[in-house]
């Protein structure tokens, strides 16, 4: 697993430099989103609790924070492993307005992932690698894309109530569609920001987004994102 997450890496930065452009188009948004990761109830779990429940709901405003332009549902079920590990499984739907698109258009997908979390020493690390199956309203083939996500965080005290968060995000367009996605690196995101242990449920990140679209038939897009999410543990 660790082999092939670095093969990933290698590859989208191969890619990446390929398809920098010298220009790119740049906009401010607000992007707000709520997680739920937790046990499913023991009724419905097995004998350890290795069934596991995921949501996530999100709005995204752009033009400069003006509008709305994107909102994701996004449920799933999972299954603890172990070490860290958990398998997942679920579905998502997403509503893209301009500026994000050209037009209006409902994306439908089937999700796969493969979470890990762990600790050196005080500081929190976890991962996942997700692969999707997207189903636009613009057209009609399927695209395959692989998603990989990092993310540190590092407690600021010894009381664990702030903590430093850094992530990084990594799109791979695994094929080209007939509703505009091109094969190659699609998307990068990187997060940097303050994060707050509310209560043992719930911890809030707020902090500076950086999504840098790459664009076969224009310039690159670069949104600069003030981003707030909240994490539910149940």
């Amino acid at each position: 697993m660790a082999v092939s997450r670095v093969l990933v890496w290698v590859l989208a930065l191969l890619s990446l430099a390929d398809r920098v452009h010298a220009q790119d188009s740049e906009d401010f948004g607000i992007w707000l989103g709520v997680f739920g990761n937790g046990k499913l109830p023991s009724s419905l779990n097995d004998d350890r609790g290795s069934w596991r429940l995921w949501t996530d709901v999100q709005l995204r405003f752009g033009d400069d924070a003006s509008r709305f332009s994107q909102g994701v549902l996004r449920p799933g079920i999972g299954y603890a492993v172990g070490r860290g590990w958990t398998v997942w499984g679920g579905y998502a739907y997403i509503r893209t307005d301009p500026p994000y698109s050209t037009s209006t258009t409902n994306e439908q997908r089937i999700w796969e992932q493969a979470s890990w979390s762990g600790a050196i020493g005080t500081t929190t690390v976890s991962s996942r690698t997700r692969m999707e199956q997207r189903f636009v309203s613009t057209g009609s083939d399927t695209g395959w894309r692989l998603r990989e996500f990092v993310k540190v965080a590092r407690p600021l005290s010894t009381r664990k109530v702030w903590s430093a968060v850094i992530s990084d995000e990594i799109f791979l367009n695994l094929n080209s569609t007939n509703f505009g996605a091109s094969a190659g690196t699609d998307r990068n995101r990187f997060f940097v920001g303050p994060g707050v242990v509310l209560n043992k449920a719930l911890v809030l990140e707020i902090g500076y987004l950086n999504q840098y679209t790459f664009r076969s038939n224009g310039p690159d897009k670069n949104d600069h994102l003030f981003a707030t999410n909240l994490f539910w543990s149940f």
